[in-house]
């Protein structure tokens, strides 16, 4: 029969009452490295030296240490490991998270790995049956943080000259928080509710579904949709494997609205669209409006009602009253012929949305 936690807390305590020369040596290497004053430590290293001094040598070679690049919502986790003929758990791979302890003190890390080491030797000496399911409100042994896992932790901490801190929970909430990128809101009542008001947000990109526990309840009491209203941006070799097409999509549109800059204010300028007598209104950043007149283009040639000649599509006049007396304004033709951004054939602009709708379509 499988021993219990608190029993099997109690045997690797007892193992601690005098130091085998193993376990004295082991520790002066624990002490070695613990006041080394580096940034980083070994986790694997480490990993075999506590095996041996707080857990009987029980955990190598049956325990796997790794870190993990994907785990994000907690500091550190025990995965069991079936046999795929017995289809009995036989190993434990033990990862700690690498988003959420890389920037943190090594302490943490020193931690974490001993409070994931005690559910480990709990699992092998009570032949799997520890437990780390969910906690219900008033029964922390649901976790598998009860009297056992208390009573070894609490004796890890004082030992020795190094004082540890292994606690029940992490307090890694603005680590996890920041990992959560991917939001989704609901459109019911719910969104009114605290504490969540109808957000769900996850590290992953996995919508809201019948697999969540709380999907029926929620359909139940609030009935509502989820929206995507949050998700990270592209990385770089993201961006690099796009086609040209994608990358065109995601590109801001330059045809339907642009945007001139005054030279030496440094003022955005809006066009707004020609009016009745063909003179295009500019909103800056200011709100102030301003007029200037449009340029027809014929032929790649550039004209303008006024007495102006020239070869470019765009045309420069100075403001010469009000407080822009020397701002230089580029304004540019209804008519520019336009670059088109999948296959670079230049259309007029006024066509170019036709042309990507019937040369490119989606």
């Amino acid at each position: 029969m499988p021993v219990t936690d608190e029993e099997a807390a109690l045997q690797a305590i007892a193992a601690l009452d005098s130091l085998s020369p193993e376990q004295q040596s082991v520790l002066e290497s624990i002490n070695a490295i613990l006041h080394n004053d580096e940034p980083f430590v070994d986790i694997h290293e480490l990993f075999g030296l506590y095996n041996v001094l707080y857990f009987r040598s029980l955990l190598v070679p049956r325990v796997e240490v790794s870190w993990s690049p994907r785990l994000t919502l907690c500091a550190g986790i025990c995965e069991l490991t079936r046999d795929p003929t017995t289809k009995k758990y036989t190993r434990i791979r033990l990862k700690l998270s690498t988003p959420l302890l890389q920037f943190r003190p090594r302490s943490d890390t020193i931690n974490t790995l001993l409070h994931e080491s005690i559910h480990a030797y709990f699992f092998l000496t009570s032949s799997f049956s520890h437990t780390r399911s969910s906690p219900s409100s008033d029964d922390e042994d649901a976790s598998g943080h009860g009297p056992g896992f208390q009573l070894l932790a609490s004796f890890i901490n004082t030992h020795s000259s190094n004082t540890y801190s292994i606690t029940i929970y992490h307090t890694f909430h603005d680590e996890v928080d920041h990992y959560r990128t991917h939001v989704w809101k609901c459109s019911g009542p719910c969104k009114e509710k605290a504490p969540y008001y109808g957000l769900v947000k996850r590290s992953m990109n996995r919508a809201p579904g019948k697999s969540d526990t709380w999907w029926a309840r929620h359909e139940a009491e609030c009935g509502g949709t989820w929206m995507k209203v949050g998700e990270p941006g592209l990385t770089r070799k993201q961006k690099e494997g796009m086609s040209a097409r994608e990358r065109a999509g995601r590109q801001r549109n330059k045809i339907d609205g642009w945007v001139v800059r005054g030279r030496e204010s440094g003022q955005t300028l809006v066009r707004e669209g020609p009016d009745k007598g063909g003179r295009v209104s500019v909103q800056n950043n200011a709100g102030g409006k301003r007029r200037a007149e449009a340029i027809v283009v014929a032929g790649g040639v550039a004209s303008s009602p006024s007495n102006h000649t020239g070869s470019g599509a765009v045309r420069k006049r100075q403001k010469v009253s009000g407080e822009d007396k020397d701002e230089e304004v580029q304004v540019v033709g209804e008519n520019l012929h336009v670059e088109c951004p999948i296959c670079s054939i230049r259309v007029p602009d006024s066509s170019i949305n036709e042309h990507l709708d019937v040369v490119h379509p989606p």
